[in-house]
């Protein structure tokens, strides 16, 4: 079987770029707006989820995790695509890191505060040539840390929209929010059922193109191919419950955050016939055989610029494998 990969190669680029890309898009705010780098400025009657200070002190932490204690500032599907991608780099040294989440802070949005679970949204800027990542971090309760849950790539090209604020906070949106060409939910709805179906989703004509679903559909493409002999394939994914965060942008769209769950099956249809697994699934499956099929599971963090008209657009993606399953 066709080995996958844990992160689309196409988002690979030069940090530089991507930063001007940042920087002339509207994602360098005035002072005082989320964006900013700063959280500080709510003026008196709007209180922050966290202030400036705590966003700081939170992303040092962040970045000071050792692996053996990841759960101390990682949760969901942030800390299962980083625990699976350890333990695979234990059998196979070559395989890559989980990216950093550490680093010169591109932007801040804080809701205001309200009932727990709190979240907030930052991109950050690792050092050297990595792509500037934009990170969920939630807290789920007032004696719990703030924790990073989701992450991705900003896409080549890409820019993420000025958000929207009020007294100094960014402004939320519910799942179901009215007044875009989606809402939040349908839009990362539409793109999981997009990944599964392709070009046959009723939601991939109001999609616009974008690399990591190119690639996320080649590869289910390929290995079905491959397969089609002697296994049944099939793949699909979902959007994870309580895994949505939005934020309303100053031109009334939206900047959504969603975690997809997918599932790739193997099932061989006649006796006898056995999949040698490649090192990374190998490592996570714990046998190099699976001679009565097998489950891959992944999570994709998908960030999606949602209009009030035309098409929803990916700016920021990323995919890991979170498990394998030999039955």
């Amino acid at each position: 079987m066709r080995r996958p990969h844990r992160a689309p190669a196409v988002l690979a680029t030069t940090a530089a770029l991507l930063a001007a890309a940042l920087a002339l898009t509207g994602c360098s705010p005035a002072p005082g707006a989320p964006g900013s780098g700063s959280t500080s400025s709510a003026t008196a009657g709007t209180a922050l989820a966290v202030t400036g200070p705590q966003v700081t002190r939170i992303l040092t932490s962040l970045g000071q995790v050792r692996p053996e204690a990841l759960d101390a500032r990682y949760a969901g599907a942030e800390l299962e695509v980083r625990r699976a991608a350890l333990a695979v780099r234990e059998q196979v040294p070559t395989s890559p890191e989980p990216p950093s989440l550490a680093g010169e802070r591109l932007l801040s949005a804080v809701p205001p505060r309200g009932p727990w679970p709190r979240w907030f949204l930052t991109a950050v800027q690792p050092g050297g040539s990595a792509v500037p990542q934009v990170v969920v971090l939630v807290q789920d309760g007032p004696r719990q840390p703030y924790r990073a849950v989701a992450s991705a790539a900003v896409l080549p090209g890409a820019s993420l929209p000025q958000l929207a604020a009020g007294g100094g906070a960014a402004e939320p949106l519910r799942a179901d929010a009215p007044g875009l060409v989606t809402t939040p939910a349908q839009a990362v709805a539409g793109y999981a059922d997009v990944l599964t179906r392709g070009a046959d989703a009723p939601a991939a004509a109001g999609l616009a193109e974008d690399p990591l679903r190119a690639q996320v559909l080649s590869e289910q493409q390929a290995e079905r191919e491959g397969v089609s002999r002697y296994v049944d394939y099939s793949a699909a994914h979902a959007p994870r419950d309580g895994a949505l965060w939005a934020l309303r942008t100053t031109d009334g769209g939206a900047l959504v955050v969603g975690v997809l769950s997918g599932r790739r099956t193997f099932t061989p249809r006649g006796v006898g016939v056995s999949q040698s697994l490649p090192p990374d699934l190998a490592a996570l499956a714990g046998t190099s055989s699976a001679p009565h099929g097998l489950e891959v599971s992944t999570a994709e963090v998908v960030v999606l610029r949602v209009p009030t008209t035309g098409q929803v657009a990916l700016v920021a993606g990323q995919r890991g494998t979170t498990g394998v399953t030999v039955r």
